[in-house]
């Protein structure tokens, strides 16, 4: 880090798809925003030559002499192709270093952090040391980004740690150019953990805000956008992202006249989204929005990835006149629900404690809110925090 600087917060949003899913995957418009819920990582430098990597979330505390962890390749062959595409005795390297690691996250994550730090290591003295500790508000697997909120974090920590970038890269004058690096390396870290991520995922958690996109080009910012408060309801119903894909992909071959205008309309309502906040008539934007909601999710449901959860949340929601759609691969996972301005913090309550007696998780939140960002901590403050402190107390210090 900066001279000077030993310890820093950073923190980067989670991510939801709006409206669009399915749809995409056979290039339609799809409308993705970040959250108000976030990953955090606290980042200390030290002279202990050693660097520790602490992530609660996945249980993992590993710590590492920096001196032993050497590869026999420069960070311009490792960067230059596919992460996963790495020599075979590399990947056998980072099998030794990751230690007891049984489950998949915990496997990605390390091989996640490793990749990323021998692609931007530099050479600093021995006494150099690190530790890099994580805490998240986002539910794991749900699908709402907690893979790229953790990326975008570990990337900007090591740009920060050896120099590539400034700890307060998100208000200096190359703002954008610094968030383009970042995206670049939490997009490499995506590639780790995912194999051949789209990128909207890390792109959302990067920059904030909302973005439209479409297979194959690049995202846009959306225009006028607005933030809204959520509702996010995870059932916590496992389900395969691919499975739930493939079998969209084999009612549209066995019905096309069928499953094509539906996606086409899919398509429509993520393009009808992107007008409503060009209008920018706050009034009429959640009842539009509303609209959209509640028949995305019907034509989501007739392509057959809803869930008999996901339908308990819409008809908990809706004995309280709010609309509900699910969010992402479906099947389980999360609905994301639209409360307007006008229902009042009781109702909302009480429509998360019939949902939390159902098994379900809530998770009262906003959508676009600011992307990757780093300040630097006052070191009267006990590193225990991190791990202790409320959401309020963690967004304090990250803003």
């Amino acid at each position: 880090m900066t001279q000077g600087i030993k310890r820093a917060l950073i923190s980067a949003p989670g991510k939801v798809i709006l409206f669009g899913e399915h749809a995409v995957v056979h290039k339609k418009l799809a409308v993705a925003a970040s959250l108000g819920l976030r990953t955090y990582l606290h980042l200390e430098e030290n002279d202990t030559g050693k660097c520790r990597l602490h992530l609660p979330d996945v249980d993992i505390d590993l710590t590492w002499a920096l001196s032993d962890l050497t590869l026999d390749v420069d960070r311009v062959t490792l960067e230059t192709g596919h992460p996963m595409d790495i020599p075979e005795e590399i990947k056998k390297q980072f099998e030794k270093w990751m230690g007891v690691t049984q489950r998949e996250a915990q496997r990605q994550a390390v091989l996640a952090f490793l990749y990323l730090f021998f692609v931007l290591k530099t050479d600093k003295p021995t006494s150099f040391g690190f530790t890099i500790s994580t805490r998240s508000t986002l539910p794991v697997g749900a699908g709402l980004g907690s893979s790229a909120s953790f990326a975008t974090c570990i990337s900007t920590a090591l740009l920060v740690l050896f120099h590539h970038i400034p700890v307060g890269f998100a208000q200096s004058e190359k703002r954008e150019s610094h968030l383009d690096t970042v995206n670049r390396y939490a997009y490499k870290a995506e590639q780790v953990i995912h194999g051949n991520p789209s990128g909207l995922d890390n792109s959302v958690c990067t920059f904030g805000g909302a973005l439209s996109f479409r297979r194959g080009e690049r995202f846009v910012p959306l225009e006028g956008f607005q933030s809204l408060q959520l509702l996010l309801t995870n059932t916590k119903v496992p389900r395969s992202t691919s499975a739930l894909v493939a079998g969209v992909t084999a009612k549209k071959e066995k019905y096309p006249q069928v499953i094509d205008p539906i996606l086409e309309s899919i398509d429509n309502i993520s393009l009808r989204c992107c007008e409503a906040f060009k209008r920018s008539n706050k009034d009429s934007l959640a009842e539009e929005l509303e609209d959209l909601v509640d028949m995305n999710h019907c034509l989501l449901h007739a392509l057959g990835v809803s869930h008999g959860s996901l339908e308990k949340v819409r008809s908990v929601t809706g004995e309280y006149g709010v609309k509900t759609k699910l969010t992402g691969a479906g099947g389980g996972g999360c609905a994301l629900s639209i409360i307007r301005d006008d229902v009042n913090v009781e109702t909302t309550n009480l429509v998360a404690q019939k949902l939390a007696a159902e098994g379900f998780d809530c998770y009262r939140t906003s959508l676009g809110g600011s992307g990757v960002n780093a300040v630097v901590l006052d070191n009267s403050l006990d590193q225990a925090w991190l791990m202790s402190a409320d959401r309020e107390t963690l967004e304090m210090h990250a803003t």
